[in-house]
Formats: structure tokens, C-alpha cells, sequence
């Protein structure tokens, strides 16, 4: 059976395994829920959702966004602390002040700066400015603390300030800004026609979102109907007055707003979320955030203003679960924008993705230090991922239009595994001594003899294997040797030699990295073949560095009767037909030799080795 029709029968398994495995939470189309929408033909009140996701990142508040659709905001590092982030083309890069308790960003701007703040050891905060990858402290002047929150285009910083006393007040570049009769104002943005927007605090601990015209003038944003609100914090609005807020009311979640110009406000919430929080606005109306999945990962949010009938194709929900371990799912919808491999591992927290690829009869695998995407995620295929813990899924997208796709959709979040390692990638790193683009990586199990072959690509590999029976494909204890080859099958390594630990069975994973591939470790003379031979042979060596190579042929009796110059090599493995030292039997005078043992010695400059070999006639 091929893996074509492999995988067909496993998506209709798919579906007989549902009655019995079901943790999916709803399979039937659910429009997105969008409140206080007071004409539903308007077409800017019609969004999209989409997940933004970073591989092996279980934190990613996103607070701003650019124009150029790149993101910054803040994540945590292995140890727990919040640090800033910035994700440009997919490009994903963490800053943390250091001797900082953390490192928060909040605004960012088309020339990719960013600005935030840190809080130092006595937990004051001091504004940062991210300029050129490098930060940069900002201190408002006379101000005990400072908490810039956004950034235009010219560079000008606004944000909050404390005195001595804790007082707050907002301020804009160099000026300070307050609200009449506040007794606390906070500014979190301005756009480029000088409209600023924030929140105070009034006589009474109320609340307030504002716009703040530059004629001095200013108007009060609420959120209709909701009295008892905790807290309110108008975050961003962009050039065309569009507003992002958030509020909390009493005994409820906080919740998230758009505020359109002369309408009134609208809640946008990701679907299936426990939370969400948005922050900002770019200049085509695109909302960005970030949510909480009910398995407790945070992940960032776009929402995106389209037609209404677009908004309702893509209104459709999936919720599932994934077991800890191995797991093999499809696409349930289809998505606002084609996932690949790098952004399915994001969205579902797993540490790689296989794809079973039936067209080539093999496994292909991906890993987050890949140097690329990785492959196109298609409906109606079935995909394997490894997530660490068990993981809650959102699916948000448009139903499959194609039959097969649509009968391939999961009914279940993921198949049985009986605990079983039947998946098992290597991945890794290899550098060269040359480019090694186009080599290959043989890797095999000694137990087994089960060898997996994959390409090398910008230095990097990922051999990975499946039983589609959930067998076990790989135990503890098990020998992987590793060896490269060149685009023509030439050895250009050593064999590297690895034991499979429990770790690896945990993670499914076995991590590499390797330098020096195409220079030996040690010269050495190698074993000719064939032999015995008659009449010509081949006779293999390593040199581990630039050398000017001889072989001389001896008989029983010690007597040189042929020299073979192979010339100045450079370091290398010297083993195949194409590159081996050939000798045709015959002696200096080109006579063939008589049968009998004879020596081949090995000359460089630094190294000489002998053996033996036999000629039958």
C-alpha cells in the first residue's frame, strides 16, 4: 500500500474514530460574534480573524502594528520574565534591559521603532526606545517614572509620567498633557493629524476614554449601557479616527472595542477566547491584539475589516484539543490566509510538523530552526505534530467547498496513539568546510536498518519517519548513525554516532549539530576494493588537511614497482570510484603483476599509512 492510499484510509478512520474519540467542542458553523453592530451592511464593520503565532512561543501579547504589517509587543524568556518583541517578516528577535525586572513594548511605528518601558530593580519605570536594534533609555524630563506607549512617524513619543507623589499625567514629545479636572490622565497615541487619545481618571475614580482634538477640544468615549466600569483604556486611533479601547466592567472579562466614527462601539472578540485584548489599529483598519486559549497559551490576533459576505465565508469555528505527544490532524477550515508548516506549528504549539507526502512516497519534516516556512498546509491532507502538553485549538475560517477536503476535516482532535513513539524526526545543523546545499543526510537506525534520506538546505536537515499502524518506529537505547553525501553520492563525513535517550522518545525529536562536514577528523588509508581484485582496484583514503598526495604499490618482497601520483587534494573523504586512487594492476613498466599480496602506502607531507591487498588471477 502506498501513502496515498495510506492516507486516504487514515482520513476516513478520521471519521469512524469520531464516534468514540470526540473532543471536538463544535463542528457547526458559528457566526463571529460582533455586539452593538447597528447596520450590518456597513463594510467597515465586518472583520476577519486570524491567529498570529510564533513556534515555541506560549506568551505573545501583541501591542502594536505597523503599516507594513510587521508587529511588536511583549513575550517571556525561559525564565518566566516579560521581555519586548518584534516580529518583521517573519522575523521574530526579543529585547530585555539587563539588571530589568522586565521589558515592555507598546508602540511601533513604520520605521521600526518601538518604544516601551522597563522597570529596574526597585520596580520605577524608565521608557525605552528600540532605534537601529539597539535600545535606547528614555526619561521624561523631571518625571520620577516614564511609560511611553506610542510613537509616530516623525519619532515624537507619547505616553504617562509619575511624580514623586504617583500622580499621573500623560505627555506628548516634551509637553506634558492632562485632562481638566482629571486626577489622572494616561495618553496612549496620536495620529497624523495631532488627534490624541487616552483615558482619565475623574473626581470620583471614574473612568473615561477621550479624543482630544487639536482645536483643545475633547469628547468622552463609554461604552453604552455598562455603568460599572472598572477601568477603561483607550489605546490607539488611527488616520481615519477608527478607535481601539478596552474595558472592564464588574464581575466580567475585559473586553475589547472599535469605535468608528459617529457609530457606536463594537466589541470584537476572537472567537472561542477566553479573553481579548486589542491594542491598536494601522491605517488600513486592520486590529491587532492578542487572546487566551482556554489551555492557558497566549497568542496574537489580526482583525481585519472586509465585504460583508467575506466576514460570514470566514465566520466558521473549530474547536479541538490535542493530545500531549503525538498527534495527526487535518485542516478543518479553510483559513483567510494559507498556513504553512511554520504557521500550523505556531497556532497548535507543536514543536515540529510532518508532512506525509504521497505524491514522493516519504515523510517531510519541519522544524522551528528551519531556515524557511516550510510546506503549503492543505485541506483534505492529514499533517503529524508533537505538542508538548495537551493544547485547545481555534480554528477560524470558511468551510471546504472541495467533497474530499471537506470529508477529510477532522471529527476528532487528534487519533489514538496507544503512547506509541511512531513518529520520530532528526533534525539539525550541519556546517562545511564547502557549501553544502544539495548534500544529503543518510540517517539510520542501527536497530532497524531503516535509513531516512533528506537534502540539506542553508545548513539545515530534517529527516523524519512514520508508521502509519502507530507502531513504534524508534526506541530507547537505539544506535542512529549519521553520514553525508554529496549531490553524487560521495561520503563527505565521518559517521556520527548517537543513542536515542528517553528524552527523544518524549519529545519524538532528536536534535544535532555538526561542523566540519567534507574535513575528516584523521587521514587515514582505507581497506582498497575490491578485494582481492583482479585486475584494477580502488584505493580510498581521508586527509585532514591541503596535501600533496602519493600511493606507492610495493611487492612481498619491499620493492616499489608502481607510484600512483594523485596530486595536491585538498582535506577530504577520497572513498568513491570518482575520487578514490585507481591502480590497473600494472607495474611502472606496464606489465600486469603477478598474482600475490602486495602493499599500497599512503604519502603526504604529514601522514604515511600502509596496507595490505591481494591480486588473484
Amino acid at each position: 500500500m502506498n501513502l496515498n492510499t495510506k492516507l486516504t484510509s487514515l482520513l476516513s478512520v478520521f471519521i469512524f474514530f469520531s464516534i468514540f474519540y470526540a473532543n471536538a467542542q463544535d463542528v457547526t458553523p458559528v457566526p463571529v460574534t460582533i455586539s452593538e453592530v447597528s447596520n450590518l451592511e456597513d463594510t467597515d464593520r465586518s472583520y476577519i480573524f486570524q491567529n498570529i503565532s510564533v513556534p515555541g512561543v506560549d506568551f505573545l501579547e501583541v501591542t502594536s502594528s505597523n503599516d507594513h504589517g510587521h508587529y511588536a509587543g511583549n513575550t517571556k524568556n525561559s525564565d518566566g520574565k516579560i521581555v519586548g518583541f518584534t516580529l518583521i517578516n517573519g522575523e521574530f528577535t526579543t529585547y530585555d534591559v539587563p539588571e530589568s525586572t522586565q521589558t515592555a513594548f507598546y508602540g511601533f511605528n513604520n520605521s521600526g521603532q518601538a518604544v516601551g518601558f522597563y522597570n529596574d530593580q526597585n520596580e520605577k519605570s524608565h521608557g525605552v526606545i528600540l532605534q537601529n536594534g539597539e535600545l535606547k533609555v528614555f526619561d521624561f524630563p523631571t518625571a520620577a517614572q516614564t511609560q511611553p506607549f506610542g510613537i509616530t512617524e516623525t519619532g515624537q513619543i507619547v505616553g504617562d509620567i509619575f511624580d514623586e507623589d504617583n500622580n499621573i499625567f500623560g505627555f506628548i514629545g516634551d509637553m506634558v498633557f492632562n485632562i481638566p479636572m482629571a486626577t489622572a490622565t494616561y495618553v496612549d497615541h496620536i495620529n497624523s493629524s495631532g488627534i490624541i487619545v487616552g483615558s482619565y481618571e475623574d473626581m470620583n475614580k471614574m473612568y473615561h476614554g477621550f479624543i482630544y482634538q487639536p482645536d483643545g477640544t475633547y469628547q468622552n468615549i463609554t461604552v453604552p449601557g455598562i455603568l460599572n466600569i472598572e477601568y477603561l483604556f483607550v489605546n490607539a486611533i488611527n488616520d481615519d479616527g477608527v478607535v481601539v479601547f478596552r474595558a472592564k466592567a464588574e464581575d466580567d472579562i475585559e473586553r475589547s472595542y472599535v469605535l468608528h466614527p459617529n457609530k457606536d462601539p463594537m466589541e470584537l472578540r476572537f472567537p472561542g477566547s477566553v479573553v481579548t485584548v486589542l491594542r491598536d489599529i494601522d491605517n488600513n483598519g486592520k486590529v491587532v491584539g492578542y487572546y487566551d486559549l482556554p489551555d492557558g497559551r497566549r497568542q496574537g490576533c489580526l482583525i481585519s475589516p472586509v465585504q460583508t459576505l467575506e466576514a460570514e465565508k470566514y465566520s466558521n469555528v473549530f474547536m479541538m484539543d490535542l493530545n500531549k505527544g503525538l498527534n495527526l490532524i487535518s485542516l478543518p477550515l479553510e483559513t483567510p490566509t494559507p498556513l504553512n508548516a511554520k504557521s500550523l506549528a505556531g497556532m497548535v504549539g507543536s514543536t515540529y510538523v510532518i508532512e506525509l507526502d504521497a505524491v514522493r512516497q516519504k515523510f517531510v519534516g519541519w522544524t522551528p530552526n528551519a531556515p524557511n516556512d516550510g510546506f503549503q498546509i492543505d485541506g483534505g491532507k492529514g499533517y503529524i505534530v508533537h505538542v508538548p502538553e495537551r493544547r485547545s485549538l481555534i480554528f477560524v475560517g470558511a468551510s471546504w467547498t472541495n467533497p474530499f477536503q471537506a470529508a477529510a476535516a477532522p471529527h476528532i482532535s487528534s487519533f489514538p496513539t496507544y503512547n506509541n513513539t511512531w513518529a520520530f524526526m532528526v533534525s539539525g545543523t550541519m556546517k562545511g568546510t564547502q557549501d553544502l546545499d544539495g548534500f544529503l543526510v543518510n540517517v539510520k537506525n542501527t536497530r532497524t536498518n531503516t535509513v531516512i534520506t533528506t537534502q540539506i538546505e542553508d545548513e539545515y536537515f530534517a529527516a523524519a519517519t512514520a508508521d502509519l499502524s502507530f507502531k513504534n518506529v524508534v526506541e530507547v537505547g537505539d544506535r542512529i548513525d549519521v553520514m553525508v553525501t554529496n549531490s553524487l553520492g560521495e561520503i563527505a563525513s565521518e559517521t556520527y554516532s548517537f543513542t536515542v535517550s528517553q528524552q527523544n522518545i518524549e519529545n519524538a525529536l532528536m536534535s544535532i549539530n555538526l561542523e566540519g562536514i567534507g574535513k575528516p577528523k584523521k587521514n587515514a588509508l582505507l581497506q582498497n576494493y575490491p578485494n582481492p581484485f583482479n585486475p584494477e582496484t580502488w584505493i580510498p583514503y581521508r586527509i585532514t588537511e591541503n596535501e600533496l598526495v602519493s600511493i606507492d604499490i610495493f611487492d612481498a618482497t619491499g620493492t616499489l614497482i608502481r607510484q600512483l601520483s594523485h596530486g595536491f587534494k585538498p582535506a577530504g573523504f577520497y572513498q568513491s570510484r570518482e575520487r578514490a586512487a585507481y591502480w590497473d594492476g600494472k607495474n611502472s613498466f606496464g606489465e600486469s603483476v603477478a598474482s600475490g599480496v602486495y602493499f599500497y602506502q599512503l604519502t603526504t607531507t604529514s601522514f604515511q599509512q600502509t596496507r595490505r591487498m591481494i591480486i588473484i588471477k
